[in-house]
């Protein structure tokens, strides 16, 4: 039977499947009729109908507590775990984006940024990282929980939104791993979360032009001098090509003392000449 055939006779089937409905079903009886008259419509129909067949057998789980979420598009939490979230807002620094814990009238810069210790030119995180933030973000990089992935970059695409429009950003680029810990991890978290980011702002990734060219211990555990020594010639660009007078924004997980991003910013603006480098990641960590 030839395709065409197919898209005549399948809407009759449908439709007079819902015709046959009792008088009380209106609505059934309306979708048929529409069924009918947009036979070319049909794969549209037929791939919303698999998706909320999907969503029926696998709803949507919450990111914190892996209870089943009313709809995907209440978001990656439940209200529950959504409450115990400590998610940033104003006021806070307009540059690095670190929180104030107080009120303030007017947004000032903090130290660090008054000493002129960053090069990016603007810092957002959606979250402090502590709590269910960073449970779920221990799952996803140390526990293997890629799935997790689509929840964190949901809490990504707003702030995301709002760095591309006010650095007009081109590209956005991953903080690399070295090719030893991509071996032993098995996958880049800043990757993965890239990914999904460019695919909703309809920003194209680059995950080449920068590279983790020296292998380097985990941060964990040091102290700001000492992450900066830890990082320091850690990255390179394989090319320029696609960075030179580029508005780029740099994806990771976590935020600590902005070293390790400050180094990648650093070689994009030095090295390859980025006309404004933006940095964006889930959690940033807060002094108590």
């Amino acid at each position: 039977m030839t395709a065409k055939r197919t898209d005549v006779i399948v809407p009759s089937l449908v439709y007079r499947l819902l015709h046959t409905m009792p008088a009380n079903k209106p609505s059934l009886r309306r979708a048929g009729a529409h069924i009918q008259k947009g036979g070319h419509r049909l794969p549209a129909f037929a791939a919303r109908l698999v998706q909320e067949l999907t969503l029926f057998i696998y709803p949507p789980t919450c990111a914190g507590c892996g209870q089943p979420l009313h709809s995907d598009r209440s978001g990656p939490f439940c209200p529950g775990c959504l409450r115990t979230l400590e998610l940033i807002s104003e006021p806070y620094c307009p540059v690095c984006g670190v929180p104030y814990a107080t009120e303030i009238p007017n947004a000032h810069l903090c130290g660090d940024c008054l000493a002129g210790i960053h090069y990016f030119d603007r810092a957002r995180s959606t979250g402090s990282y502590r709590g269910a933030l960073r449970e779920v973000l221990h799952r996803f990089k140390y526990g293997g929980r890629t799935s997790l992935a689509r929840p964190l970059a949901q809490m990504l695409t707003a702030p995301g939104k709002h760095l591309a429009r006010l650095h007009k950003i081109d590209r956005i680029i991953p903080v690399p791993l070295h090719p030893k810990r991509l071996r032993q991890r098995g996958f880049n978290q800043a990757s993965l979360l890239a990914r999904r980011l460019g695919s909703a702002l309809k920003i194209s990734v680059d995950y080449a032009s920068l590279q983790r060219s020296r292998w380097t211990e985990p941060q964990t555990g040091l102290s700001r001098r000492q992450r900066a020594a830890n990082v320091k010639g850690a990255f390179s660009l394989k090319s320029n090509e696609k960075v030179k007078g580029k508005g780029i924004l740099v994806v990771d997980d976590v935020l600590t003392t902005g070293e390790t991003v400050n180094q990648c910013v650093r070689v994009l603006k030095k090295d390859g000449e980025a006309r404004e480098v933006a940095v964006l990641t889930v959690a940033r960590t807060v002094a108590e």
